[in-house]
């Protein structure tokens, strides 16, 4: 059964390798890609400041907004539970910490992937009539 399960795990990977086709993404002539490695340092040292650095000024500030709010809110119910040694405040500081922590991940994670697709064009969704299929085209725009 081993050599069964070996044998089909290895036929697997030599025909994924084999049966990859060329690259038909395109890059947009003359853009240079964002930093990656900048932009998620960026976002990690200041809420946001990856995704303005990647020049998505609204996301940044969402970014900015969210871990703020939500950093300050843990850390009043932190002063909270230290003053009145609350069960419910330690809680919530807790959950709102936890909640900070998923943003702030989100954040680096949005930042390190947007800068890696800096360099390909920005195509929007659109519905129009294209005469030269004597139809209709679908593109995106946001």
């Amino acid at each position: 059964m081993k050599k069964l399960l070996f044998t089909v795990t290895l036929l697997s990977f030599a025909c994924a390798a084999f049966a990859q086709e060329a690259d038909t993404l395109r890059f947009i002539t003359g853009k240079a890609m964002k930093s990656p490695a900048l932009a998620t340092g960026l976002s990690a040292v200041f809420p946001g400041g990856g995704q303005i650095y990647n020049g998505k000024w609204g996301k940044g500030l969402i970014f900015m907004s969210g871990e703020c709010a939500l950093g300050a809110t843990a850390a009043y119910y932190y002063l909270d539970h230290s003053r009145y040694s609350s069960q419910a405040s330690l809680d919530n500081a807790k959950r709102f910490t936890w909640f900070f922590a998923a943003v702030y991940v989100y954040s680096l994670i949005d930042a390190y992937v947007d800068a890696h697709l800096s360099a390909f064009p920005d195509e929007r969704l659109i519905l129009e009539p294209d005469e030269r299929i004597n139809g209709v085209q679908l593109s995106y725009l946001f």
